[in-house]
């Protein structure tokens, strides 16, 4: 990215002033200076993007938060054009995208989307995999759910998506396998034990539990839905949400 290789060369800059003036006599010595400057390079970059970014991703916030979605897509593909000068941009605003898509049914763009974007939070992979199910791609959407437990192997949700997503295509054996993975993983969780006797039984596992948090997914029947407030973007960086004043 754009952000990183100018801060190199800021660095290389720097090391080679310090060693070109004799402030340091050997390249061993230009190092160091070069180093920091590359650090400090980097933090002032990734600010000065983040400051950028900001206003974009705030206002497809509203939007989102008024239910006006196709203009909270608009603004985040025109946050795209920046996805040169930070390492992390691109992935989170296609997860957002991708989520966003998925949830007006457009399948086949959000998995364009999802397939290049962030595997954090775990529900990017997962809303992936439901894509690949909903397509009747069955390797496909094992291998993103298999990324999805791998970063949310403390939330038994997303092993019950994946484990119910197997059992609707009568993979009766390969679900009981995933249930016994996440009993393994999360051993206090009772919902995930309930489903694994359920499944091992040829009875239908329950969901209703898990709330909005199931429903979101649009796997049963409920209408899909992404949650109000976008995440990932708080969590990175250069990328801090301002709070919203109370009124």
């Amino acid at each position: 990215m754009l952000s990183i290789v100018v801060a190199i060369l800021s660095g290389v800059v720097v090391g080679g002033l310090f060693r070109l003036t004799g402030v340091t006599h050997s390249i061993a010595g230009a190092i160091t200076p070069g180093v920091i400057a590359t650090i400090i390079a980097a933090i002032v970059l990734m600010r000065r993007i983040g400051k950028m970014i900001n206003p974009v991703v705030e206002e497809a916030q509203r939007h989102l938060q008024g239910g006006r979605r196709e203009l909270a897509l608009k603004a985040l593909r025109e946050g795209l054009r920046f996805r040169m000068w930070h390492p992390l941009l691109a992935s989170q605003l296609r997860t957002q995208i991708g989520l966003l898509l998925y949830d007006q049914g457009d399948i086949d763009g959000a998995l364009e989307e999802l397939k290049h974007a962030s595997s954090r939070p775990w529900e990017s992979p997962a809303f992936l995999g439901c894509a690949y199910f909903k397509k009747k791609d069955e390797e496909q959407m094992k291998s993103a759910f298999e990324k999805a437990v791998k970063v949310g192997e403390k939330d038994d949700l997303s092993w019950t998506v994946y484990a119910w997503c197997l059992a609707s295509r009568e993979k009766k054996a390969e679900a009981v396998a995933v249930l016994k993975r996440a009993v393994e993983k999360i051993p206090g969780s009772e919902r995930l034990k309930n489903n694994l006797e359920l499944v091992e039984g040829g009875k239908k596992m329950k969901v209703a539990v898990y709330g909005d948090r199931w429903a979101r997914f649009g796997l049963d029947g409920s209408k899909p839905g992404v949650p109000k407030q976008m995440r990932g973007f708080a969590q990175r960086p250069g990328f801090r949400q301002k709070p919203q004043r109370k009124r």
